[in-house]
């Protein structure tokens, strides 16, 4: 997209600028963008809602171009039943519906986004189980006054990369798959699926019939949850969507190494966001651009590091990672024989506090590094200090276990 497109010369200029040496690698790749959607509610006496889909009250200064809230590589689809709420939409969670006598089967199930189950796993399993569709909300903190009609776009393709290159890099001429082999469509879902505005979830949520709901779903959930469905409202869902081949570009800076050249320290974040991501992944950005400005400053006064540093900024990685991937497919022997260590800065700034997550093999250099940096909001204390105060230890998330995306 033009935006896109700005932000690659955005940040490609300023590296150029801090006199770095600068290039960009573009890759072939299928990206899925939404056209239209719909979502209304049909009650026995006749009455029907409409439901809000996008992001009310910013119209004032939401620019016109704002990307409509969608699940990234859904399929396209229009479809009726009635609404079931599934709860975080885990195996245990239609476990305790079938023992309350409920079945999903030809429904349209309603998600709350939470735990550390995926979009693209809640919706499989929905499918699974004979769903129609997905309907998926996350609540945030309402009741500490966050935006009601706020929607958490994402994707539902199953694994990283592009879909049709598994393996080796989305190259401009490279080779590809159709998209009706069986190996792709096992990463995309059966059934569309659409994120609700909290708002628009809480009316299907308070005009459910049905079973109670367990009162640990009601205790976990800010919204007015009673009865779990079937029942009292049938659901019309409609969503298209297209996917199409577009190009991608990952922008790099590199500073070589003065004693190890070849040995490669990594740091990187990606440019692409969902809307305005202030925080994923502009925080990150800002971060990855002023690091590189302050290590240009010190270049200029003799510095070189040891080993060779590349600064990354990914494209397409709210896809499913595929500007990263791409490119890692492509060095796949050179990064396994050199690459030292990757820092991730997606989301560098996300609220007060500190915290990280590693590998085990960086534990002792997190440590280390945060005992010795000060920390801005105190003239005497550490980063390690506010970290091991805050949580009352220094605890490293481990990636895939703990750590969750933002």
């Amino acid at each position: 997209t033009k935006p896109s497109l700005e932000t690659t010369h955005y940040v490609k200029t300023h590296f150029k600028n801090l006199g770095l040496e600068t290039h960009t690698v573009p890759f072939k790749t299928l990206l899925s963008y939404p056209l239209r959607a719909s979502v209304s509610l049909h009650f026995d006496n006749g009455t029907v809602i409409n439901l809000p889909l996008n992001e009310i009250g910013i119209s004032s200064y939401a620019p016109s171009g704002l990307v409509q809230p969608y699940h990234a590589y859904s399929p396209s689809g229009t479809t009726q039943g009635d609404a079931v709420f599934v709860n975080n939409g885990t195996e245990d969670d239609y476990r305790a519906l079938e023992v309350m006598g409920v079945n999903v089967s030809g429904c349209i199930v309603i998600v709350k986004k939470g735990g550390s189950l995926s979009r693209g796993a809640a919706v499989q399993i929905a499918e699974k189980k004979g769903a129609l569709g997905v309907l998926m909300y996350a609540e945030g903190d309402v009741s500490r006054g966050s935006f009601g009609f706020g929607v958490e776009r994402g994707t539902v393709m199953r694994g990283v990369g592009d879909p049709l290159t598994p393996g080796w890099a989305g190259v401009e001429d490279g080779e590809r798959l159709e998209l009706e082999d069986n190996k792709i469509l096992d990463r995309f879902p059966g059934i569309p699926s659409l994120p609700l505005p909290f708002e628009s979830a809480q009316v299907i949520l308070e005009s459910l019939g049905g079973p109670e709901a367990p009162q640990k779903w009601r205790d976990s959930s800010r919204s007015k949850l009673s009865r779990v469905g079937p029942g009292q409202v049938m659901v019309n869902f409609t969503y298209q969507g297209e996917k199409k081949l577009a190009t991608i570009h990952d922008v790099f800076a590199v500073i070589r190494g003065s004693v190890e050249r070849d040995r490669y320290v990594l740091l990187g974040n990606h440019r692409d966001a969902w809307t305005y991501g202030a925080v994923d992944p502009n925080s990150g950005t800002a971060a990855l651009l002023d690091i590189a400005r302050r290590y240009a400053l010190l270049m200029r006064k003799g510095w070189n590091p040891r080993r060779t540093i590349i600064f990354c900024s990914w494209d397409a990685e709210e896809f499913g990672m595929i500007g990263s991937t791409e490119w890692v497919e492509q060095n796949l022997v050179n990064l396994g024989a050199k690459a030292v260590a990757y820092l991730n800065v997606d989301c560098a700034v996300q609220g007060p506090g500190f915290f990280a997550g590693a590998t085990p093999q960086l534990d002792d250099l997190i440590f280390e590094v945060t005992k010795k940096v000060k920390d801005p909001d105190s003239d005497v204390a550490t980063i390690y200090d506010k970290w091991t105060t805050m949580n009352r230890i220094s605890y490293v998330r481990r990636h895939g276990v703990h750590l969750s995306k933002c």
